[in-house]
């Protein structure tokens, strides 16, 4: 153990076992303990840090936020290998700063509390990020220009508290985040926000059927935000429950707080555990430079050259799509919630056809002229417009 500017206090774990299976040196990867002040007063947090590797000019890193049930209680041997999500992001370059909310303030699992009744709410977790972030900013080897935050559930819902620039607590914040990422959190009390004003590139993921944080409130407050111009992205997997990134199996649980039974089903869903990771790691690659491995970006590429941007509008105005009926619009608004790789393509008479997978440009194109008998064309490709007037 040591002391250092005496309130950080660190544990060191050389990752020997672990880095030995994975075929590194055992001192390749270490996961450091450390506490800092939160910015609420006479609260000290408890963190585990990744730092990331070297790289000139300095690296990414990412707050990451546990949902209501907090840090495993195992949290003390958060391996490198053991962690899928700190692995990702340190492979693609990012260190990473974990988070415990409830730990140093007294409390384990808040999930079965009434959200009106929790005295650990979003709002405080907001203030554990912007010293996070701070933090981060200070450390040796880190790009403060290029932090992002990551949440799951209730920690999904404090990237969204984090988000809001029109809150006097973040225009305040000394170190601003570059990107945000939010898994299925609850978005029915942000949605009521009529002055949300993002502060950084967003990403909200929701699974269709969760009955616990339901999809419908972040789709309808996403495309809102959309139709401002602001920069924010959401998908919604097909199929999936609360906690659709995770490997137990879908089951029902108790003392879900925040549903009128007191019930809610979770578990994961093997295709949205895959699609939300590529999803989050593209993201962060746009936002926040990070380099994937090759591996996850084989495996979410499209088959052929994908257009450039036309820029001929942007990709959520489904009024500016030429000539598409009422029926095309709702389709084409459908479209904008699916995962990449997807593709759109129109006709000249604004007939419609979608497609998905490292063929979708292809089956987008082929589709719409089968099923049309017209001319058709590529109008967008995954995040960007590619449809030019002629």
């Amino acid at each position: 153990m040591c002391r250092w500017k005496g309130h950080l206090l660190c544990v060191v774990w050389a990752l020997a076992a672990g880095a030995s299976a994975q075929g590194r040196s055992p001192a390749a990867v270490q996961t450091v303990e450390v506490k800092f002040p939160s910015a609420e007063a006479g609260v000290e947090l408890t963190a585990y840090w990744t730092p990331p590797g070297k790289e000139p000019g300095g690296a990414a890193a990412v707050v990451a936020l546990h949902g209501c049930g907090g840090l495993p209680a195992d949290r003390a041997q958060l391996a490198y290998p053991r962690s899928r999500y700190v692995k990702m992001l340190r492979d693609a370059g990012a260190g990473v700063l974990y988070v415990d909310s409830l730990g140093p303030r007294g409390q384990g699992s808040i999930c079965a509390q009434k959200p009106s009744e929790r005295s650990i709410r979003e709002s405080n977790r907001r203030l554990d990020v912007i010293a996070s972030l701070q933090w981060l900013a200070q450390q040796p080897g880190v790009d403060a220009r290029r932090l992002g935050v990551v949440g799951w559930s209730h920690g999904g819902q404090t990237v969204l508290a984090t988000g809001d620039a029109s809150l006097e607590v973040m225009r305040q914040a000394p170190v601003k985040p570059a990107a945000l990422v939010a898994f299925y959190a609850g978005c029915s009390d942000i949605e009521k926000s009529s002055r949300y004003e993002t502060v950084a590139p967003l990403l909200v993921m929701s699974g269709e059927l969760d009955n616990w944080t339901p999809a419908a409130p972040c789709q309808r407050w996403t495309r809102h935000l959309q139709a401002e111009g602001q920069p924010v992205r959401y998908v919604q997997y097909e199929g999936s429950y609360h906690a659709f990134d995770s490997t137990s199996p879908v089951s029902e649980r108790d003392n879900a707080g925040g549903t009128k039974s007191g019930k809610a089903m979770a578990g994961g869903n093997p295709a949205a555990r895959e699609a939300s990771a590529l999803e989050l790691m593209k993201f962060l690659g746009q936002h926040l430079g990070l380099q994937p491995l090759a591996s996850m970006q084989d495996s979410r590429a499209h088959a052929g050259a994908v257009p450039p941007p036309s820029h001929f509008a942007d990709l959520a105005d489904v009024t500016a799509v030429p000539r598409l009926s009422a029926k095309g619009r709702a389709l084409y608004k459908e479209w904008l919630d699916k995962p990449f790789p997807r593709a759109v393509a129109i006709s000249d008479r604004g007939a419609l056809a979608r497609a998905y997978g490292a063929h979708a440009m292809h089956d987008a194109v082929h589709h719409c002229e089968k099923l049309w008998g017209n001319p058709c064309r590529l109008y967008a490709v995954d995040d960007q417009v590619v449809w030019k007037s002629e």
